[in-house]
């Protein structure tokens, strides 16, 4: 009778084990195709005024005195540097790489604007070489649905776990600056 039931419990703990498990990575695909479609409905629909404004400034910022090329490359290992740390410092086991962004969206509200602060420096160095309203607008989007998601309880860690904002604006940075600098 124990040993039977001892296989019952076992069996319905690798049921509970796989389930779970597969939960996880659709659930994780779910949501980032839904935060997907989000930043690109946030893009179609305001995006593009907001953009406007903010590219006006880097025409103003455009000259540094520095080669073009050396300022490229430093500004790209730069923006790497920051977007990893906020998005993916750390590797955990099962959930993947997790970075400051998901340690301070823990803190609520608070943590949730810091981390958002820290996205739109990474916007407002990219406005120096002068972007085309368009790559503004999607960097400004992903910022966005990354802080309204993060506004979420309990969502709010998924989105800062899995939708990492600021490695995508840093690869849209690097696609308009036509190369990877890792």
């Amino acid at each position: 009778m124990l040993e039977t039931l001892f296989w019952w419990l076992s069996a319905a703990f690798v049921v509970i084990a796989i389930v779970g498990v597969v939960g996880y990575f659709v659930a994780r695909w779910l949501f980032i195709r839904v935060a997907e479609r989000l930043a690109r409905e946030v893009d179609r629909r305001v995006g593009a005024a907001g953009a406007r404004t903010f590219t006006h400034l880097a025409n103003y910022a455009y000259a540094t005195g520095i080669p073009l090329d050396e300022a490229n490359r430093f500004f790209a290992v730069h923006i790497d540097r920051l977007a990893r740390l906020m998005d993916s410092a750390v590797t955990l086991p099962i959930i993947g790489k997790v970075g400051l962004d998901a340690v301070l969206g823990l803190v609520p509200v608070v943590g949730d604007l810091a981390g958002t602060a820290v996205s739109l420096t990474l916007v407002a160095r990219m406005l120096r070489y002068g972007p085309p309203a368009s790559l503004v607008s999607r960097m400004l989007s992903n910022v966005a649905v990354d802080l309204v998601l993060g506004a979420i309880p309990f969502v709010g860690i998924l989105a800062d776990v899995w939708f990492k904002a600021n490695e995508r604006n840093a690869a849209l940075m690097r696609e308009y600056l036509g190369a990877d600098h890792r």
